[in-house]
């Protein structure tokens, strides 16, 4: 018995460098950014109907109207993602043990955005704004290693899996309020990237076959967003956001063991979907000054269409966001929040993330501090067929547990 389990448990620790990837699931095309500033991750993401300055561009640019003063801000981001995955082990007879982990992967990478928010102070309350947003991050890397079921229990073959490259908009957009307290914004996204994906399985052992698959994408495209906020009184806030499926033309190559079998200046025509957002901020008669915020926000991928992926499966989610601010004696805000969304690439496998953060604002100066911490568990489909991964390995789905640490920290200026 001892000698099977030792054949199965094929994968060691190891260190992914500046990798990003929440998870297997989010390859196809990225994991969504929720929340750009640190004060909006602080807050599980909310911003639809609450002022962020340039980084409303990706949510809501009518939110503009809830704030005043030019701003320039930056945002800048650590992650720390791992990925487990665990397989049922059985014995000679045949009777389950436990499970055993073949896959411990560990991330670590970082991201910047800002942009810079323009109020003239007339023509109406027009106010302007631009910004260079990171938008979907798909950069993954994966790693475990095969094993003779002999007793040298020598390694036969490993299997590499890296996606490099984020997707990131540059935007540009305007809000101008119509009537009294009632915002109407749009926004132009220019979206790019290159998107680098590898999947390599290294023979060991004589006799082992091995084999090498890449792709890459040169990403181009458009897309907008129109919104609408309203201050229905002291206390309530309302915001409403539509952005159209960004078209996108993707310029790609692909490599079979180190030969091209794409066509030259081979090219498709990509459409990711559209987006719904809603929220609501409440403020309610305290001595000091608190904000609750509820967002959600409706992506059909269904309406993905993307000729390299055709035939993989993607479902249609909502993503659910609260968060709370408190501004203490010393004027020093506090936030949590929390957030609840669904995954893209497989029903059954949301994510529910806590968030924190802090902030401090001497004059025209503001920093902003900001954590979370997501986790979601899900059944999927092994990466290694089970019958090449030992006698001792039942069949089914892998369970697969993804844990998500983040740090934001962001600077405002206003002037």
């Amino acid at each position: 018995m001892t000698r099977r389990m030792a054949a199965v448990l094929i994968t060691l620790l190891v260190w992914a460098g500046t990798a990003r990837g929440d998870s297997f699931l989010d390859r196809p095309w990225g994991t969504p950014v929720p929340g750009l500033s640190a004060r909006s991750r602080g807050m599980g993401g909310t911003g639809v109907a609450s002022n962020n300055g340039s980084f409303s561009l990706a949510d809501n640019p009518a939110a503009l109207v809830f704030g005043s003063g030019s701003r320039v801000q930056l945002a800048g981001g650590l992650i720390r993602a791992s990925e487990d995955r665990y397989v049922p082990l059985f014995d000679t007879f045949d009777s389950y043990v436990d499970e055993a982990a073949i896959a411990i992967n560990e991330h670590s990478y970082a991201s910047a955005a800002g942009g810079v928010l323009w109020d003239p102070g007339r023509w109406r309350g027009l106010r302007l704004s631009a910004g260079v947003l990171e938008r979907l991050d798909p950069r993954y890397d994966y790693y475990d290693e095969r094993r003779t079921t002999a007793t040298t229990d020598e390694i036969v073959s490993e299997r590499f899996i890296r996606t490099r490259g984020t997707l990131r908009t540059a935007s540009l957009g305007a809000m101008l309020p119509i009537i009294p307290q009632v915002g109407f914004g749009v926004a132009y996204h220019r979206w790019f990237g290159t998107l680098e994906d590898r999947d390599a399985l290294v023979p060991r052992a004589v006799g082992v076959s091995g084999k090498v698959s890449e792709l890459t994408r040169g990403i181009s495209g458009n897309s907008f967003s129109l919104g609408a906020a309203w201050r229905a009184n002291e206390r309530v806030d309302l915001g409403l956001a539509y952005e159209t499926a960004p078209r996108l033309h993707d310029d790609y190559a692909l490599w079979q063991d180190d030969s091209i079998v794409s066509p030259p200046q081979s090219s498709v025509d990509v459409e990711l979907p559209a987006r719904l957002l809603m929220g609501v901020t409440y403020r309610p008669r305290n001595s000091f000054r608190t904000t609750f915020a509820l967002d959600a926000v409706y992506t059909p991928w269904t309406d993905l269409k993307d000729p390299l992926q055709a035939g993989t499966p993607v479902f249609d989610t909502w993503d659910v966001r609260f968060g709370l601010e408190h501004v203490y004696y010393n004027a020093l805000p506090g936030r949590i929040g929390f957030r609840y969304a669904q995954a893209y690439g497989l029903k059954e496998a949301d994510r529910a993330t806590f968030t924190f953060g802090l902030g401090y604002r001497p004059g025209r100066f503001a920093i902003d501090l900001s954590g979370e911490l997501g986790k979601r568990t899900s059944r999927q489909d092994p990466l290694w067929p089970r019958d090449e991964q030992g006698p001792a390995v039942g069949t089914g789905r892998d369970r697969v547990e993804d844990t998500v640490l983040r740090v934001v920290l962001g600077a405002d200026i206003t002037f």
